[in-house]
């Protein structure tokens, strides 16, 4: 279904810039969930202008390269600020369009969109604003998986690194992980990584994925994010013949630029994989007492199970909270990424969805659970 009309637009170019909270008012909730379109013109520059009704609330864009902003509502109105300057839209159905009017200080400009109707897909990405119990009913809903051949096999590459020697060696970690079983050098390596590094969601470390060039930078003492963190405890982990492969998490919304990164860590002894993270100095168990893996973490949050957390788990120093750590993983486990190849540096990414999604990536796609998750190959 489309409704077309003609567009009249000119200071919504500013959209982009926009900060906000969203809330839903009776009269903004009234309007079709969907796309609202139209063109602007700004400094000979053309812009694409969308609004984004989710459901949950407003999205707002300027141009493809600028990214999704949340858009605050009150009163009826989408509300957002542009340099230090309050603007306002109103949005009403007309008789065969939906018209608005902008207003900034005073001015007003009229407004004037085309509406589409969403895909399947399209309401995926629409849960970026989705609450918590939302998320969950994705989860319940997008279980299905299939075999299709497409993951290829782990390749390993483990023991100390020529090139990462120096830095391992440099901080004494034989002395830290060496004559342990492999559960106990996991547990060693992730309390080392956590009481010797901080996490910081805004980590500059723009540099590749050896542990070496993680860990020198790490010593800067600039933080790290869980994508480092994780990179940096699997590389000390392989080096000390562990197989352990960093697992990006993802909501299912790829507008959603904020995922997290554990470690699988492969246990010889258990035959299994250990869930790691190094973000909270975390470790998971279930009922039983047995460590989970990150497979089996989607499974317990959408069934509900209880799961137990290591007494040393924290953030920062900081007490943790298993159940916000519960709310955060219910949104993040609905898509992983992986590497296949893991040694000085990790390639060959595979990338699990569900049957009947469609995500856009440079990775090798797969629907196949069961590959995805299998276990490596026992040493001989």
């Amino acid at each position: 279904m489309l409704k077309t009309i003609k567009i009249m637009l000119g200071l919504l170019c500013l959209l982009s810039g926009c900060a906000a909270k969203t809330t839903i008012s009776d009269s903004l909730e009234s309007l079709p969930v969907g796309f609202y379109e139209g063109a602007g013109f700004l400094v000979d520059h053309d812009r694409r202008l969308v609004l984004i009704n989710t459901g949950q609330g407003w999205l707002g864009q300027i141009g493809v390269q600028s990214p999704l902003q949340r858009l605050d509502e009150e009163d009826g109105k989408l509300r957002f600020t542009y340099e230090d300057e309050v603007f306002t839209l109103t949005i009403e159905p007309g008789k065969e369009s939906y018209q608005g009017r902008l207003d900034r200080g005073g001015q007003t400009s009229s407004v004037a969109l085309v509406w589409s109707e969403p895909e399947a897909n399209d309401l995926l990405n629409f849960s970026l604003n989705a609450s918590t119990q939302e998320r969950m009913e994705l989860l319940v809903k997008y279980q299905e998986y299939a075999p299709d051949g497409n993951v290829p096999a782990y390749q390993f590459d483990l023991g100390k690194d020529p090139q990462a020697s120096a830095w391992l060696d440099q901080h004494q970690l034989d002395e830290v992980l060496s004559g342990k079983t492999d559960v106990e050098l996991m547990k060693a390596g992730l309390f080392w990584v956590c009481e010797e590094y901080d996490h910081s969601s805004y980590s500059q470390y723009r540099g590749d994925d050896s542990l070496d060039s993680v860990g020198v930078y790490a010593d800067t003492g600039k933080g790290l994010n869980c994508n480092n963190l994780s990179v940096l405890l699997s590389g000390i982990l392989r080096s000390y013949g562990v197989k352990a492969v960093p697992v990006w998490c993802l909501s299912a919304s790829q507008w959603d630029q904020e995922c997290h990164v554990v470690v699988q860590a492969y246990s010889e002894q258990l035959d299994q994989w250990i869930f790691l993270d190094p973000t909270y100095n975390l470790m998971l168990m279930d009922e039983q007492g047995n460590y989970i893996g990150v497979e089996a973490l989607r499974s317990a949050l959408i069934e509900g199970r209880p799961l137990t957390a290591n007494p040393e788990a924290n953030y920062n120093g900081e007490a943790f909270v298993l159940d916000d750590y519960r709310d955060y993983m219910t949104k993040n486990t609905f898509r992983f990424e992986r590497p296949a190849v893991c040694g000085r540096e990790i390639s060959d990414f595979v990338y699990l969805i569900p049957v009947n999604t469609q995500f856009s990536t440079s990775s090798l796609l797969s629907t196949d659970w069961d590959a995805f998750w299998a276990t490596p190959e026992k040493d001989a």
